[in-house]
């Protein structure tokens, strides 16, 4: 079990699991950011919805009565 420090010095609680996810994908993002991935318009969005904190979610109804 790994803890995460938080800005309120308090501590989350992460499974084995959850951690080594979190490593795993820290690795592949620094692999994918030396490859040259910065560059590409897929990845500069993902970077502005990490940084603005923020997702947008669109949805479309599937009958015409709910709109």
């Amino acid at each position: 079990m790994a803890k995460k420090k938080s800005e309120l010095n308090q501590y989350v609680s992460l499974s084995e699991k959850d951690y080594l996810t979190l490593v795993e994908d820290h690795i592949t993002l620094k692999a994918l950011k030396i490859a040259g991935v910065e560059n590409l318009p897929m990845f500069k969005s993902v970077e502005s919805i990490i940084k603005d904190a923020r997702i947008e979610i669109h949805l479309k109804p599937i009958k015409q009565k709910y709109r």
